[in-house]
């Protein structure tokens, strides 16, 4: 099931612009000076690339929630996206009541739940995505899109990255098949080894979404970090042999120059202590394109990994567990 769900992605991505040119949203009484995404796991993920995406046009800070507080700064000027496939995320409703509490303007993306009851009752501006049964980490493309739909919307985002998301569709289906294929074989490469995922500031979205989809899909740990930061830290860690690990890099042609001279010594000097370092070169015209391609490719190699491991790639039985203790210890948050 899950592979149905990945080789679908491309068109999720295209119902999900759709969606996006459909969406009514109201204008907000005051100047938006900052903006804040609460969304958790698969729901969250998409504001990373959204960040990513507009980094370079954005005019205000954009940060992201991923827990149960607020930063001081939300207010009345502060445009607050609540991501929640489900709609019943405890964090995001938890958020969404602070967010509330503090007078911001808040958008919601949600396929149900109390989130879209809430938005309902409360007048709230909202985007409903479709719920066919999926996970929320196979509807990247739903919560993704649509925050640059309501970025752009705002003056956030400028609307070639609508258009931009619309030639990933296309790369995406005429890649279809070598991106499977490629995967199959870094899964080889990867298959009972330890993950350790490397890439440029540019993209950290496409390495966490991967680190994601081998926890969820393939049921096994993985390290990530980006350069060049992890040149100031973790390559010092690279001491010592003490593990079977595979490093895969996701890079791209329009990695900054400095970074592309980093990766070459990287790779010389951690290929002292794993046989296995692969690279990927993120194909497109464009930071969108490039990353969606990256997590098509993430996302096959998690499936193939499930297979290999023989693992329900859907099944998430430890999450749903920690739901069912955390519902028992319900302290009227």
């Amino acid at each position: 099931m899950m592979d149905t769900y990945i080789r679908e992605f491309p068109k999720q991505l295209l119902r999900s612009i759709e969606i996006g040119e459909q969406a009514k949203l109201n204008k907000h009484n005051q100047p938006i000076q900052n903006i804040l995404v609460i969304g958790m796991g698969g729901s969250g993920i998409g504001a990373n690339f959204a960040a990513e995406f507009t980094k370079e046009e954005c005019s205000v800070p954009f940060l992201t929630c991923k827990g149960y507080s607020l930063p001081a700064f939300v207010g009345p000027n502060t445009l607050v996206i609540c991501s929640s496939f489900s709609g019943n995320t405890e964090e995001t409703l938890i958020g969404y009541a602070k967010a509330k509490a503090k007078g911001a303007k808040i958008v919601c993306i949600t396929s149900g739940g109390k989130l879209l009851d809430i938005a309902k009752e409360e007048g709230l501006d909202y985007i409903q995505i479709p719920n066919d049964g999926q996970p929320p980490r196979a509807c990247l493309g739903y919560s993704l899109i649509q925050q640059l739909f309501i970025l752009k919307f705002f003056g956030f985002a400028d609307a070639k990255r609508i258009e931009e998301a619309k030639k990933s569709i296309v790369l995406l289906q005429e890649m279809q098949e070598s991106i499977h294929a490629q995967a199959v074989r870094i899964a080889r490469f990867m298959d009972k080894k330890f993950p350790v995922v490397y890439t440029t500031e540019r993209m950290e979205a496409v390495a966490v979404r991967f680190r994601q989809q081998l926890n969820e899909n393939s049921k096994i740990l993985c390290c990530h970090h980006v350069i060049p930061e992890m040149n100031h830290n973790e390559l010092v860690g690279w001491r010592e042999q003490t593990g079977d690990f595979a490093v895969l890099i996701f890079r791209s042609k329009d990695d900054h120059p400095r970074n592309q001279v980093r990766i070459k010594i990287n790779k010389e000097i951690i290929g002292n202590y794993t046989d296995t370092v692969i690279e990927v070169f993120c194909k497109g015209d464009s930071l969108i394109e490039q990353a969606m391609y990256g997590v098509h490719l993430g996302d096959w190699v998690s499936w193939e990994l499930s297979q290999n491991r023989n693992i329900d790639a859907v099944e998430v039985k430890v999450i749903d567990f920690l739901k069912s203790q955390l519902a028992a210890a319900d302290i009227g948050l």
